[in-house]
């Protein structure tokens, strides 16, 4: 645990027993590959925008290839570099934390909101390794949508404090 404090809500008699956050290269490039593509179609579609706004100026042709190359620029944007900064920007608020009776998240892009759910709802986890001390961890809790804690260094730190299980053989991408 660090000695950082990051201001929890904890109810009375609660104990912190285990706070951290994603790595930062980690969390923001854990979609690279959607990112890349998103990359490489923002700047073909950008090509093709510059040359449609050329034609229109130059040889005035008709301002429907601008209408219609405009909404595949900015959608490309968001899928490539633009899911790259926000990232990282959510990254900045991101925090977990597990106490002697809930499981803690902040998060929030432009305010800072807390989510919370009792330890007794978790059914299980499963674990995505990037490396040795590298994984994320994906916190099942019944029918609810899992929670998925991204990215921590040391995940073993954290897994000391959720229910005991057999780890499930998931694949690299699974989680």
């Amino acid at each position: 645990m660090s000695g950082t404090d990051w201001n929890w809500p904890l109810d009375e008699g609660e104990n912190l027993l285990w706070q951290g956050r994603p790595a930062p290269r980690c969390y923001t490039f854990r979609n690279w590959k959607l990112s890349t593509a998103g990359t490489i179609l923002f700047l073909a579609c950008s090509f093709w925008l510059m040359l449609g706004i050329q034609l229109v100026e130059i040889e005035h042709r008709s301002v429907l290839l601008v209408l219609i190359t405009l909404p595949l620029v900015v959608t490309s944007f968001f899928l490539g570099p633009g899911q790259l900064l926000l990232a990282r920007w959510r990254w900045e608020k991101l925090f977990y934390a597990v106490t002697d009776q809930r499981v803690l998240v902040r998060d929030g892009l432009l305010t800072v909101q807390f989510r919370s759910f009792s330890r007794e709802e978790i059914s299980g986890w499963q674990l995505r390794r990037f490396g040795d001390h590298l994984a994320s961890i994906r916190i099942l809790r019944g029918d609810d949508a899992p929670q998925v804690l991204a990215c921590l260094e040391h995940p073993q730190l954290l897994l000391k404090h959720l229910p005991p299980q057999q780890e499930a053989g998931l694949a690299r991408d699974s989680v």
